[in-house]
């Protein structure tokens, strides 16, 4: 599967007064990118939605506070959320396939947890299913420490140089105190799941992605050898390939999940 050059558009639109950024290429049926905490919609996605471009639309939207969009007061999953239907809505989108990343993998369930039947699928890369009681949530003034340089730039042009540590300081207070789903919440999701995680990524979001495999008939669990947190990144060969087979057997109706499986095996 290779990248293919498709013409792109840079738009907005409004809700609650913010103006929030997104980008647009592809053609076919659509699939909205929600990008990790302090990332941006093209930084995050951009290589993955060019090889999937060819037979999806790709809509990659800047979070709330995140690059070409404005900061709002609510920082909260339920407000990005809120976002991310809103624009559902305002592009006329017929069930996208949604596709997140960490943070992000955590709003796509929440948003179609909020708004069932909203997503044709769920592709979850680094799933999260809220804290369980054992966590051991890192320290604020340990993120702020070690939060990658990549990360902490695509922010400066728009909102300044130290506008990253707001938006980890507003993403960890909403996520950190976040109870574990229960079992019968994750098999009650009304539609096709792959979960995806590398088999050097935090061991907690490893056991919640088999979890969630386990107790939902159509779920898929897939570990990536040689990948840490961004297997997207990481691994964008293997991703790429694997997500578009689920993607193809989704359209055709023919995805039956598969439990505990490495390397797309």
């Amino acid at each position: 599967m290779t990248e293919q050059t498709c013409a792109r558009s840079h738009c907005t639109y409004e809700r609650e007064g913010l103006t929030l950024a997104y980008s647009i290429f592809g053609e076919g049926h659509p699939i909205v990118f929600v990008h990790g905490a302090t990332a941006t919609g093209e930084f995050e996605w951009d290589r993955l939605a060019k090889r999937l471009a060819s037979h999806y639309r790709c809509i990659l939207p800047d979070l709330r506070g995140h690059g070409g969009s404005d900061m709002g007061k609510d920082m909260t999953s339920e407000a990005i959320c809120a976002d991310l239907l809103h624009l559902v809505d305002d592009l006329g989108l017929d069930k996208p396939h949604i596709v997140g990343f960490s943070y992000g993998a955590e709003a796509s369930l929440r948003l179609e947890l909020m708004a069932p039947g909203t997503a044709r699928s769920l592709v979850l890369i680094s799933p999260g299913t809220g804290r369980p009681d054992d966590y051991r949530a890192p320290a604020l003034d340990h993120l702020h420490q070690t939060w990658p340089l990549a990360l902490r730039r695509l922010h400066e042009t728009r909102h300044g140089p130290d506008h990253w540590r707001r938006l980890v300081t507003a993403l960890h207070e909403d996520s950190v105190g976040r109870a574990e789903l229960s079992d019968d919440t994750l098999a009650g999701v009304e539609c096709p799941v792959l979960l995806m995680a590398g088999a050097r990524d935090e061991r907690t979001r490893r056991h919640q992605g088999r979890r969630f495999a386990q107790v939902k008939a159509d779920a898929t669990y897939v570990e990536i050898e040689g990948a840490a947190h961004a297997a997207h990144h990481e691994s964008l060969d293997k991703v790429a390939l694997i997500v578009g087979d689920f993607l193809s057997e989704v359209e055709a109706g023919i995805g039956k999940g598969r439990h505990g499986a490495t390397e797309g095996g």
